[in-house]
């Protein structure tokens, strides 16, 4: 009789009548803790290369628009129009992404944002038109990102 109880309480209950007993955890506590895992991974993946595509929130100075440049170099010209490919909330991953931008042959600049934020712009030019017909033809090619857009410095 026990043999007949013991094999009808595997086949209902499966494996995990058997770690329940041994302390073990059970398959949808296995589940669940794969899942959390593979999710955490996926989000620091996110994490690592996240793009900010929301616009600048209004307030920003023309000195928080300055184009942030690495110690000892001189900066040319200052233009009014850059088409802006993603705001980072870590400059890393703004450098790390503007050496993809290098790899496509556009050469860009940093902007810091008040936030901490760093932009990464190309294209820079006085001319507004100019700057809508670049940043239309960057919205033709496949690394382009979905959230460009144009910074205005708007010179007084």
């Amino acid at each position: 009789m026990s043999v007949i109880l013991l094999s009808v309480t595997v086949m209902v209950t499966g494996c995990d009548f058997f770690r329940v007993l041994a302390g073990r955890p059970t398959s949808k506590e296995i589940e669940a803790k794969r899942v959390e895992i593979l999710h955490r991974a996926v989000q620091q993946s996110q994490d690592s290369v996240k793009v900010d595509r929301s616009p600048v929130k209004p307030g920003v100075t023309e000195e928080a628009a300055e184009p942030v440049r690495p110690a000892g170099t001189t900066s040319g010209e200052k233009k009014r129009f850059y088409v802006i490919m993603g705001a980072f909330s870590s400059r890393e991953n703004a450098e790390r992404y503007a050496e993809r931008v290098r790899t496509f042959g556009y050469e860009p600049e940093f902007f810091g944002f008040t936030e901490g934020r760093t932009a990464v712009g190309i294209g820079g030019t006085d001319d507004a038109e100019q700057a809508k017909a670049f940043m239309k033809e960057l919205k033709g090619q496949d690394f382009c990102p979905d959230g460009v857009w144009i910074l205005d410095r708007k010179r007084k």
